[in-house]
């Protein structure tokens, strides 16, 4: 016999499911798919959120799954806070009275910006006192006086603390690699003028690099001349100058022994982590879709492509194979060879303009809040492996050698779940957009919601499917004087032949 906790949790699903059909699912080819994630990560544990969050997205089509999901993680982990007294300590302007009473219910929050402005203040007043103690933590102070205060920061949070009231890209709120960046080639100092008396010199930002160049930069993020800095150095104590050499000559020697991984340390992470990550393991090419296979005995990497379930062509290309700083790219026919292509890619492939090789291999790393994965495994395999495995598996060769070829597209927004396969399902709202443009291009979004759904559209409505079917190409948007109109798209037809691909939605440019 099913316990009452089982009755209930069932009950609840079967609920939002009914609601999230006959709702969204009119609108959208991905309802299922979106109504399992909400089922998935619904942080309560009994889906009590799981109505709410259906609501929210079938009323408000602005906000994500991922959105929802987060927002209401948050909710989750700061109920027992939420007191009608706590309320009233912390001035909140309730927009309901529902809330006041009753705060810990999610029911009484009508929308997700009055959960959002519930959840900001109670984080706001709960943090604050314990972000600036750990941003003060985050930093080495060399030297104080008076007037005069030294430090450097080793933690972004400590960085942004005491570069406060600048415009320095170390201490951006929304930049954390400049820190990282700056951090990994040499030493940050802030110097600062507690009295103010130096105007735009009160905040100082000292960048001496290992070989010991430096930079210095006003409040304004301006970069200091020799002259000027010749005149702050006679203005600064003697002791604090000490303190400062005496601080980049320790950090230099720690510098010099980088605890960094081997290379093959670090295959072994990706290889670990990217097996247990479904998403990473298959392909969209322009020349079809491939898999990975990562052999456990000789711990090879390869990419296959099916042709009516066998498999037919296999490219091997493993990171950093036998310890080597590469990526060896060997094409294998169905008999087994070497096939006439091979290509190696060189260490200067092997890092971006944002990220060194350093910076990603470096042993201690701190993890994704969002997947249980260190920075410098995740950004290696989404911003340099699988944009080289794809930019080689796009090319004339495969696609000649398989005789397909096929589009590709990639979503600008990463929480975007559309896949648009072919045929849509009757009914959809692809398949009513779609038919609606062969029959009348360059007509907007308002007029199609008129002419077939037969009601004006409420303010962004389906934002999220207009914006993801432009990006795949189906359709296409043009301005016709202050309206956007839309017409079939330069992948429709490619479309209409199953031969449209998302790309890997994780990985893209930093």
């Amino acid at each position: 016999m099913k316990g009452l906790s089982n009755i209930l949790l069932e009950g609840r699903i079967e609920d939002a499911e009914r609601y999230i059909h006959n709702a969204v699912g009119l609108m959208s080819d991905d309802s299922q798919e979106i109504f399992d994630y909400l089922v998935k990560n619904d942080p309560s544990g009994n889906q009590k959120y799981l109505m709410w969050m259906v609501k929210m997205y079938d009323t408000d089509s602005g906000f994500s799954p991922n959105m929802l999901q987060d927002l209401v993680g948050r909710f989750h982990d700061n109920l027992d806070r939420l007191t009608p007294a706590f309320i009233i300590d912390m001035d909140f302007e309730a927009p309901n009275n529902k809330i006041l009473t009753s705060p810990k219910n999610i029911d009484s929050y009508d929308n997700y910006r009055e959960l959002h402005d519930m959840v900001y203040e109670v984080e706001s007043i709960q943090t604050r006192k314990q972000k600036e103690t750990e941003a003060k933590a985050g930093v080495d102070k060399l030297y104080e006086d008076e007037r005069w205060l030294l430090v450097k920061p080793n933690s972004y949070e400590g960085s942004c603390y005491y570069g406060s009231s600048t415009k320095w890209c170390t201490a951006s709120k929304d930049a954390p690699q400049h820190f990282k960046e700056y951090s990994q080639k040499g030493n940050l100092f802030y110097i600062i003028d507690k009295t103010h008396e130096l105007g735009d010199y009160w905040k100082l930002a000292l960048f001496k690099e290992w070989d010991g160049d430096e930079e210095w930069y006003d409040r304004a993020d301006d970069r200091i001349e020799q002259g000027a800095i010749n005149a702050i150095r006679s203005m600064l104590p003697q002791a604090l100058i000490t303190a400062l050499d005496g601080a980049h000559k320790k950090y230099q020697e720690q510098e010099r022994e980088l605890d960094l991984l081997t290379l093959d340390e670090f295959r072994e992470k990706l290889a670990e982590y990217i097996m247990t990550e479904k998403g990473l393991q298959t392909i969209n090419t322009d020349s079809g879709t491939w898999k990975l296979y990562i052999d456990e005995g000789d711990g090879v990497w390869t990419w296959y492509h099916r042709i009516d379930k066998e498999i037919v062509h296999e490219v091997q290309a493993t990171p950093f194979w036998q310890g080597r700083n590469e990526i060896p790219f060997d094409f294998l026919n169905d008999e087994g060879m070497y096939g006439d292509w091979s290509i190696t890619a060189g260490p200067e492939s092997l890092e971006t303009d944002h990220v060194s090789q350093d910076a990603y291999l470096q042993r201690k790393q701190e993890r994704n809040m969002y997947r249980n994965v260190e920075w410098g495994v995740s950004v290696f395999l989404n911003h340099i492996y699988l944009p080289l495995v794809k930019q080689q598996l796009d090319k004339d060769f495969f696609k000649e050698l398989i005789g397909q070829e096929y589009a590709t597209w990639r979503a600008n927004s990463y929480v975007s779940t559309f896949k648009f396969k072919y045929p849509p399902r009757e009914g959809t709202m692809t398949q009513r957009f779609v038919d609606y443009l062969k029959q009348n291009p360059r007509k907007t979004s308002n007029q199609f919601y008129e002419h077939v759904l037969g009601y004006p559209r409420p303010r962004a409505h389906n934002n999220m499917f207009f914006s993801s079917i432009k990006d795949s190409g189906i359709v296409k948007m043009e301005r016709q004087g202050r309206q956007f109109v839309y017409s079939l798209g330069p992948n429709y037809s490619a479309w209409t032949k199953g031969k449209l691909l998302r790309t890997n939605k994780k990985y893209g440019a930093l």
